[in-house]
């Protein structure tokens, strides 16, 4: 009944080993598109795990805020999101997988910047700051680059609003980090506090935002292998993102302009466009639930703490206060948990191996021990941090490594480059 259920309005399951996708339009599809794509998002994976483990060690040494934030968004973050909405539009559309050059010639470009970034601010190094900053720029346009291509040369246009909503969410970030170069290399003057806020609205909700708020109608229907709600039509969805975008280019208006009532405004008109999102999630049967478990629960609590954090902030900007504790929250509570969540359920298919394996995979990445990590962590980053944040962040990095490490012990070692 999965492929009957597919058929009508459930997403594409990206589970199938082969490129026979149901329905027909699927079937026109680009052969070999599918293995392909996935060989390029497993690589691309592996190196936003690294960054994301390179982000939690360094918060566990008490390296300050920047670094572990910035690894983890700009390297780890930023690299999941190139992987997975190249696959997804692919495996959506039923188009050609880019060629590999292009995909590691981005996914590459995008991982030495982010180093390169790092190096740089950390050792008060303008010129490296800049050379990568501009490097990861050039990168995330040449993703948006890669996905109006796939968007040109789909087979069937079903999933249209979540691919035009990753092109508007490259724009948006590529300004967003162009003024975050703009701060690193001291030429923010004395706008440099609204400038920076301007940085943040852009990257966090304009470029992290809009790629994961776009794909969760159609991604929380396949976590479950269910079929959409009847809710998320074309039109609703391409309304809600056109106001998920709108709302942030008016919030960093606002922090341009010193506008704190402005910005506040347009964060607030986000948080309720991420609540029409999650009306448009499926309702889930007792028996999807028990199956998903805590991978889904903690998709969940994500998408709960990133609505909350942004309420939060937008209430930061109208009394100018100090926003650093919200921010980590935000990332820790709803994103990293949003990723954590995607990750046990792409993790297992990524691998393949036929329907033994998925179910062992599966069961690999089903963890109560991140979800209750995640969220103690996002409790304690909301408090301040210290010593429990880090102790908590530890034992759910360990989780992690285990369980990523049962599913790579049967991967093909050509994938894991």
């Amino acid at each position: 009944d999965l492929t009957s259920a597919a058929m009508t309005r459930s997403v594409p399951l990206p589970t199938e080993p082969t490129d026979t996708h149901v329905g027909s339009a699927a079937g026109r599809g680009a052969p070999g598109r599918v293995a392909e794509v996935h060989a390029q998002t497993r690589r691309g994976l592996i190196v936003a795990a690294g960054f994301a483990v390179a982000a939690v060690l360094s918060m566990v040494a008490r390296a300050g805020w920047w670094m572990p934030l910035h690894l983890f968004v700009v390297g780890g973050l930023l690299s999941a999101i190139s992987a997975a909405t190249q696959m997804l539009a692919v495996t959506w559309s039923s188009a050609p997988a880019p060629r590999p050059a292009v995909a590691g010639g981005q996914r590459w470009a995008l991982a030495i910047g982010a180093v390169v970034l790092v190096v740089g601010h950390e050792t008060d190094r303008k010129f490296l700051f800049a050379a990568g900053g501009a490097t990861v720029v050039v990168a995330m346009v040449a993703l948006g680059f890669i996905v109006i291509r796939i968007l040109r040369q789909a087979v069937t246009d079903r999933f249209a609003p979540a691919i035009e909503a990753y092109v508007a969410a490259v724009v948006a970030g590529a300004v967003g980090m162009s003024l975050g170069i703009v701060l690193g290399v001291g030429r923010g003057g004395s706008r440099n506090v609204e400038i920076r806020g301007a940085h943040l609205v852009l990257n966090v909700f304009g470029l992290v935002g809009l790629v994961i708020a776009a794909t969760l109608p159609y991604f929380a229907a396949t976590q479950v292998r269910s079929k959409m709600s009847s809710r998320a039509t074309p039109t609703t969805m391409r309304i809600t993102f056109f106001v998920l975008a709108a709302a942030t280019a008016v919030a960093a208006s606002g922090q341009i302009l010193d506008r704190s009532g402005v910005a506040a405004g347009g964060l607030i008109t986000y948080a309720m466009g991420l609540l029409v999102v999650a009306a448009m999630l499926p309702v889930y049967s007792k028996g999807r639930l028990r199956w998903a478990g805590p991978r889904l629960l903690q998709l969940m609590s994500g998408i709960a703490w990133w609505v909350a954090m942004t309420v939060a902030l937008a209430l930061a900007s109208l009394r100018r206060t100090d926003d650093h504790a919200i921010l980590q929250t935000l990332v820790i509570g709803g994103f990293v948990q949003i990723l954590v969540a995607s990750l046990a359920y792409l993790g297992p298919v990524l691998r393949g191996g036929g329907h033994q394996r998925l179910t062992a995979g599966f069961a690999i990445t089903r963890s109560w021990v991140s979800l209750t990590a995640g969220n103690i962590a996002a409790v304690a980053a909301l408090a301040g941090g210290g010593p429990v944040l880090a102790a908590v962040l530890a034992v759910w990095l360990a989780d992690i490594v285990i369980r990523a490490g049962g599913l790579l012990a049967g991967t093909k070692s050509s994938d894991r480059v």
